[in-house]
């Protein structure tokens, strides 16, 4: 399973002990349904086309992981705000396209539930990335990677987490076909757009100036991930719906690279970048 599959098998793998045992029982079933060991193999052709995997494998190889982003910003002290998420009961209907950013954007706002410890959240979240992978026939493939490990690591967070970073490295078995790496790039895209809306949000509630300038600093630091992302998305000019996603993030690569040093990030320049992002995930979901 490739890397961006984590929004999937992210689900079997939050049943957090901080989730409280009637919750946990509440997906329980569905768990066990979807743990299988011996789920059939993959035995789709492999028609990928190598120039576009590899450009896919070395945009994920250099993006931080969404969820170590999402660990990042919630250790700078700011309450837990779920207002700050998608609302799942409002996303719209989606293209496949959409479908692939709505699912990234499903798995950071549990991710972020997550290592908040808001158990209720988490479960809404982990509901609307099961029905959203699904969708996107997603669900074989996190069979065949996950098992019965996640059941068997469901008290250990820290374990969790290592399966799922073991999860993103192996992405060959999934990445066979040029959909499905379009797929996957549009879930990582979603993940990629909902953690700096998150970051945006966070930093805009912020009162201490540490916290807000290690905002600044976050957004900054995207213009060495973004430029990858967005010469991914490049690979599918033919494709109206990922082309104008990726018009607007070249609009926020633009003005990110033009600060040429952290220590000029100011308050103006966090207002207009975080527009843009505002309005980036609002098109999206």
């Amino acid at each position: 399973m490739n890397k961006i599959l984590y929004a999937t098998s992210f689900s079997l793998l939050v049943i957090l002990s901080s989730c409280g045992d009637k919750q946990s029982d509440e997906f329980k079933e569905t768990n066990d349904s979807l743990a299988i060991d011996n789920a059939p193999k993959d035995t789709t052709p492999i028609t990928v086309n190598e120039d576009t995997k590899f450009k896919f494998d070395f945009a994920i190889a250099n993006i931080p992981s969404p969820v170590s982003s999402v660990n990042e910003i919630s250790s700078w002290g700011i309450p837990y705000n779920n207002s700050f998420l998608v609302d799942t009961k409002k996303a719209s209907p989606a293209a496949e396209f959409n479908k692939g950013l709505q699912l990234g954007a499903f798995n950071i706002d549990m991710s972020y539930a997550m290592v908040n410890n808001v158990g209720e959240d988490v479960l809404k979240y982990m509901k609307a990335v099961l029905v959203k992978s699904e969708a996107l026939g997603l669900k074989s493939a996190v069979d065949q990677m996950v098992g019965k490990r996640a059941e068997k690591n469901i008290a250990n967070k820290d374990s969790l987490l290592r399966i799922l970073d073991e999860i993103f490295v192996k992405s060959d078995s999934y990445l066979r076909t040029n959909e499905r790496v379009y797929t996957a790039a549009a879930v990582f895209a979603g993940s990629w757009i909902e953690a700096l809306n998150l970051t945006c949000k966070i930093t805009e509630v912020a009162t201490e100036q540490a916290a807000k300038d290690k905002g600044y600093k976050q957004l900054w630091d995207q213009r060495f991930y973004l430029k990858n992302l967005s010469e991914l998305l490049d690979e599918y000019k033919d494709k109206k719906e990922c082309c104008e996603i990726n018009d607007k993030l070249k609009v926020i690569l633009t003005e990110i690279t033009a600060i040429k040093d952290p220590k000029d990030f100011k308050e103006a320049n966090f207002k207009s970048i975080s527009e843009k992002i505002y309005a980036l995930r609002t098109s999206i979901i």
